[in-house]
Parts: C-alpha cells; sequence; structure tokens
C-alpha cells in the first residue's frame, strides 16, 4: 500500500502478510541484502531469524537496519505482520538517528525510539485490522515531520532517485552535483544511508537487477547491462549478497516478498 504523498519521501510502502505455517508447513524467507531499512510489528505469532551475524534469535517486532548481509527467516506457526518500508535516510531525517547506527542491526522499537516507540508498537498490536495499522503509523509520521532537517533535503532526494531507480553514476559525479569534496560527501552519505557511497550503489545495483529476465539463459547479459567486468565478477557479487547462486535464483520459483528478498513455503 503506498503511503500519503506528504510521507512519499519517506516511506516506500506500507505491507502486510498473514500466513497459516505449522510445523508441517514452515514458512521461510529469505532476506537478502538491502540499502533500505524497514520497521515490522508482527502482531500474531513469531519468527526466527538467522543469519551470519547474528546467532538465531526471536523476532516479534522491531527494526530492520539496511544490512549487506542475508538472513533467514522462519515461522512454524501461523502469523500476522505489518510493515512499514523506509529510505535509508527517514530516521536521520525524522528521528535524528544516523543510519550507520542501524546498519546490519535489529532493535526493538524501545530500543529505537523510547517510550514513544513502545506506546506505537502498543497501538498497532491492538488495532484490530491493517487499514487501521496504518491510520496509526501515519498519524506517527506526521507527528515527526516538524523534525526534518532540511539541509540534506538535496542529498536525501539524490538517495531516493537511486533507491527506485538505480543508474551507473561514479560517485565523484555525485559529489560534484552537490557541490561538496568527495571527503564530505562520503561522511554526509553515509550518515544518511549507513553506507559508504560505493557500497550503498553495490547494493541498490544487485537489488535493481533482482527482476531482470534472463534471455536465453545468458546470466551475461544481466552482468553487463549493471556494469559487472564479466560473469564471474556478477556470480560474486550476487552470491554474496543473497547467499544464492544468481543460477539458483533466476531459475527457481520463489514468491517476491517486496524487494528485501524472498519467500519459499517449504
Amino acid at each position: 500500500m503506498a503511503p500519503p504523498q506528504h510521507l512519499s519521501d519517506y516511506i516506500r510502502m506500507f505491507w502486510f502478510l498473514e500466513f497459516d505455517a505449522s510445523p508441517e508447513n514452515i514458512f521461510t524467507h529469505l532476506s537478502f541484502a538491502h540499502h533500505c531499512c524497514e520497521i515490522t510489528f508482527c502482531y500474531k505469532g513469531q519468527f526466527k531469524v538467522q543469519s551470519a551475524t547474528n546467532p538465531t534469535s526471536i523476532l516479534a517486532s522491531g527494526i530492520y537496519g539496511q544490512t549487506l548481509h542475508n538472513s533467514t527467516i522462519t515461522s512454524d506457526q501461523s502469523f500476522g505482520i505489518f510493515g512499514i518500508y523506509l529510505y535509508p535516510y527517514t530516521l536521520k531525517q525524522l528521528l535524528g538517528i544516523p543510519a550507520c547506527a542501524l546498519t546490519n542491526q535489529m532493535l526493538d522499537m524501545r530500543a529505537l525510539c523510547g517510550k514513544t516507540g513502545e506506546e506505537l508498537e502498543e497501538k498497532i498490536m491492538l488495532a484490530t485490522n491493517n487499514q487501521e495499522r496504518v491510520s496509526i503509523a501515519i498519524r506517527f509520521f506526521e507527528s515527526l515531520l516538524r523534525n526534518i532537517q532540511s539541509e540534506n533535503t538535496a542529498i536525501c532526494r539524490s538517495i531516493k532517485t537511486l533507491s527506485n531507480n538505480y543508474n551507473l553514476v561514479s560517485v565523484n559525479a555525485l559529489a560534484k552535483n552537490h557541490y561538496l569534496s568527495l571527503r564530505q560527501f562520503e561522511r554526509k552519505f553515509k550518515e544518511l544511508t549507513g553506507f559508504a557511497p560505493q557500497k550503498f550503489l553495490r547494493i541498490v545495483r544487485f537489488n535493481a537487477l533482482l527482476t531482470k529476465p534472463i534471455l536465453n539463459d545468458r546470466l551475461i547479459d544481466i552482468a553487463l547491462d549493471f556494469g559487472f567486468y564479466d560473469e564471474a565478477h556478477f556470480s560474486r557479487d550476487f552470491k554474496e549478497l543473497s547467499g544464492l547462486s544468481p543460477k539458483k535464483y533466476f531459475k527457481t520459483a520463489y514468491k517476491a516478498a517486496s524487494d528485501r528478498g524472498i519467500v519459499q513455503v517449504l
């Protein structure tokens, strides 16, 4: 569900999912590296999360920061989950929390924004349907608009454009476009996205190519279209960010789950 226009610079979308999982019908979500963060509220059931940086842990609700790593999220019980998919700079612009503080992190709402976050979670948990949850989330983010740091607006606009429409661009060109030295630009960019510009562009490129069709089984076509040196370079990068080989990803019937990853019912 798209956000209202006045919040569209900060929220990419709202989403929700319900599933009747069981020990015999396990729900599995393979979460890929991603340059954006999202807040999730599990209003029924819970998940197990496992990644290279985190041992198996239980996640009910909280925030997934932008990440370089992939993880596996499973549930063997019926669940309902509501998500708020954000641009990487949103928490810096609206809550004053540098994006780099959340890179590769999973936090609960109280750790993110104290009592305010706890109250938001409680309201969403008590809501009777997802339309009501969306309305609660909209009011919460509207209350934060007064905190916008206008000096970051131009760079945030570029980050939003890159997030939605990846194109080959150099970091030097980006810095020049914002009338900043390379060092100044890199420092500000990392504060707003959680990544150095080159790393951010690498993850954005990876997410942009996930929906590309392969013609005649030629992975090299995608590799060259997105600026990889060769198919080997493409395969190494893809596997590092997803945990899967590109051949397996593009030839296996998975169900899309936003663009942070894929869902497979085992």
